[in-house]
């Protein structure tokens, strides 16, 4: 059975989030990227595991990853962009605003895209198809664990 662009996003999302939170309060060794810029061990395995739901999908498919760089055929009409951990100076700071960050560009265009927050254990994505709410405003998707205020649709991970 194939996973849609947007199911994969979602997959790929949740692997990272489920890293960042079991790594929560832990001791994170940080690596320096710049004078003023760093990442945790958090950053890298929870990039780790969004890369391996993508390759494991779409193993022809390029990636940009934050911690790893670009992989992939160049030229790659499909690139994926990696955020793993969105904040990590607030997560590093033990604040829960952080988000796990995860999107497809086909061509110039973002044709889907996740964000996951990992502590309130919702994802907010889309797939670029239009959608609308009761009120008849545009609203982006958004799927999330039983209870949280996350409201459509309601689909527990």
């Amino acid at each position: 059975m194939s996973i849609t662009d947007g199911e994969l996003a979602l997959a790929a999302a949740r692997a990272g989030a489920a890293v960042v939170r079991a790594m929560w309060g832990t001791s994170l060794t940080r690596f320096a990227k710049s004078a003023d810029d760093f990442a945790t061990v958090a950053d890298i395995e929870a990039e780790k595991a969004i890369l391996g739901v993508i390759r494991a999908a779409r193993p022809d498919d390029a990636v940009t990853g934050e911690e790893t760089g670009r992989t992939g055929r160049d030229g790659a009409e499909r690139m994926w962009l990696v955020d793993p951990l969105c904040g990590t100076l607030n997560y590093a700071a033990r604040t829960m605003l952080v988000a796990v960050n995860v999107a497809l560009r086909t061509g110039s265009a973002v044709t889907t895209a996740a964000s996951a927050d990992p502590f309130a254990g919702e994802v907010f994505w889309t797939d670029g198809a239009p959608r609308t709410s009761p009120t008849g405003t545009c609203v982006t998707a958004c799927t999330s664990r039983a209870g949280s205020r996350c409201a459509r649709p309601p689909v527990a991970w």
